[in-house]
C-alpha cells in the first residue's frame, strides 16, 4: 500500500479585495503519496499555482484568508511558524517556479546558484561543487563540466529549466512540486523535460507535483490526475 506524503483537507484560499472577498480556491481536497507523480491539472486562473504557493507558504501580499489543511508527513502546516517554514523549504518540499529566468540570480554563475543550496546543509565545498556537476547531469545537462560556470542567460530556456530542476532536487525532498516546469518551451523540449522528471522520480523515489493546463501532456507521466 503507497504510503502517504501531502494531503489537503477543504483548502479555501479567498483574498481580500475593495467590497470583501474573492474566491480563488474553493474545497480542494486530495492525496499524494510517497514516490508518485501526482498531475494538477486546469486551465489557467483556476487556482493551481495558488494552491501550491499555499503549500509552501509563499502566497503574495498577506491579504489572504485559508481555509482546511495542508498535512505533510501527518503535520499541518499551516501551523508552522516561519522559521519551521524555513527549514522545510528545499530540504523536505522543494519547488519549481514558472519562468526561471525569473527565478536565477543574472549576476551568478547557474552551478554557484545550485552549489549555495547544498552549502546550506554543512557540506564540503568541493563535495558541494562536485554533487552540482552530478545533478546537471542527472537532468541530462548538455556538456554539464562547462555549464556550470555559464550565466542565466547564457543557456537556452530548456538548460535554465534543467538548472531549476537540479536546484529543487538538490537537497534530496521527499515533495517537488513542479508549477507548469514546460512554460514557453517547444514541444520537443517538453517532452524531454518530462522524461526528466519522470526518470528522477523513478532514480530518487521523490514525490512529485506536476502542476500544468495541458491534460495530454501529463498523460503518460503521472501516476495519478486530479481536475481543478
Amino acid at each position: 500500500m503507497s504510503e502517504e506524503l501531502l494531503r489537503l483537507e477543504n483548502l479555501s484560499i479567498d483574498y481580500k479585495v475593495k467590497d470583501g472577498y474573492l474566491s480563488a480556491v474553493k474545497d480542494v481536497n486530495f492525496t499524494i503519496n510517497k514516490g508518485e507523480i501526482f498531475a494538477v491539472v486546469g486551465e489557467s486562473g483556476c487556482g493551481k499555482s495558488t494552491v501550491a504557493h499555499s503549500i509552501m507558504n509563499l502566497l503574495p501580499g498577506g491579504n489572504e484568508e485559508i481555509t482546511g489543511k495542508i498535512i505533510f508527513k501527518g503535520r499541518d502546516l499551516r501551523t508552522c511558524t516561519p522559521a519551521e517554514m524555513e527549514q522545510i523549504r528545499g530540504k523536505e518540499i522543494g519547488m519549481i517556479f514558472q519562468n526561471p529566468l525569473d527565478s536565477l540570480n543574472p549576476v551568478y554563475t547557474v552551478g554557484g546558484q545550485v552549489e549555495e543550496a547544498i552549502l546550506l546543509d554543512k557540506v564540503d565545498k568541493q563535495e558541494a561543487w562536485n554533487r552540482v556537476i552530478k545533478l546537471f547531469k542527472d537532468v541530462k545537462m548538455p556538456d554539464a563540466e562547462e555549464r556550470v560556470n555559464s550565466f542565466p542567460h547564457e543557456l537556452s530556456g530548456g538548460m535554465r529549466q534543467r538548472v531549476m530542476i537540479a536546484m529543487a532536487l538538490s537537497r534530496n525532498p521527499e515533495l517537488l512540486i513542479a508549477d507548469e516546469p514546460t512554460t514557453a518551451l517547444d514541444v520537443t523540449i517538453e517532452a524531454q523535460i518530462l522524461e526528466i522528471i519522470k526518470e528522477l522520480k523513478e532514480k530518487f523515489n521523490t514525490a512529485i507535483m506536476l502542476i500544468t493546463h495541458n491534460f495530454g501532456l501529463v498523460a503518460e507521466v503521472a501516476d495519478r490526475i486530479a481536475i481543478m
